[in-house]
């Protein structure tokens, strides 16, 4: 079995964590780009569904999607520029 590459990780850790917060068809959002290989639409994919529905990602997850290296310059400045949109996770913690 070969191992998983952290995008593709990063991608399932994403939409689990999102299952709690979004319906199951929602989902189908990330499902979609995951099932045809493309793990980087996939986590795209998973922040706009963040950025909808207003829901904060843990710091930890967002350090490793921007910590990624296969973002091209356009996509890491909308996926910045959507991550500063969520709500931050210390502002629904107190």
């Amino acid at each position: 079995m070969n191992p998983m590459d952290e995008s593709t990780f990063l991608a399932h850790a994403l939409r689990d964590y999102m299952r709690k917060n979004v319906e199951e068809s929602e989902l189908s959002f990330i499902d979609s780009p995951l099932d045809a290989g493309e793990p980087y639409c996939a986590i795209a994919c998973g922040v706009s569904l963040a950025q909808h529905f207003s829901v904060s990602l843990p710091p930890i997850i967002v350090q490793h999607i921007t910590a990624l290296s296969g973002w091209t310059v356009s996509q890491r400045e909308q996926l910045e520029e959507d991550l500063e949109s969520l709500p931050t996770w210390w502002e629904l913690a107190s």
